[in-house]
Order: C-alpha cells, then sequence, then structure tokens
C-alpha cells in the first residue's frame, strides 16, 4: 500500500478562510505541488530519530521593521 498522495492546496486555502482568487491560488497551488514531489523523496532519506522543524521563523531585514531595533 503506497502512502504517498498529495495535499490539496486549493482546500487547504479555502478550509482556513484564506481569500485568495482562483487564478492566484492555481499558480500557487502548482508552485506547491512542485515543491512537494522535489522534497518527498528527501523525505524518505531522514532516519526516523530526525526531529521535524515545528517552527520556522524568516530573518527579517532591518529595513522592513520600523521603529524596531534589530536586536538579533
Amino acid at each position: 500500500m503506497s502512502t504517498d498522495w498529495k495535499k490539496d492546496w486549493k482546500k487547504i486555502a479555502r478550509a482556513n478562510g484564506l481569500a485568495i482568487p482562483d487564478a492566484a491560488l492555481e499558480r500557487i497551488a502548482q508552485s506547491l505541488d512542485a515543491l512537494e514531489a522535489d522534497f518527498r523523496p528527501l523525505v524518505r532519506t531522514l532516519p526516523p530519530e530526525t526531529e521535524p522543524a515545528v517552527a520556522f521563523r524568516a530573518a527579517e531585514p532591518s529595513h522592513d521593521r520600523k521603529g524596531v531595533e534589530d536586536s538579533e
């Protein structure tokens, strides 16, 4: 039995109440499908004891944070 499955990004967006126009949602879903296709084989190579990243925080450029000093 195969455990491979694709996420339905459009249904996920709608279920979360995201108001994304259909054309934009289609483009986003295609990009996410491509990323998932590339990463799914890599996930199979991870040892079971590897813990997933449950949170991700992208660094923000300091010029985008008005009035906030960069303390990082």
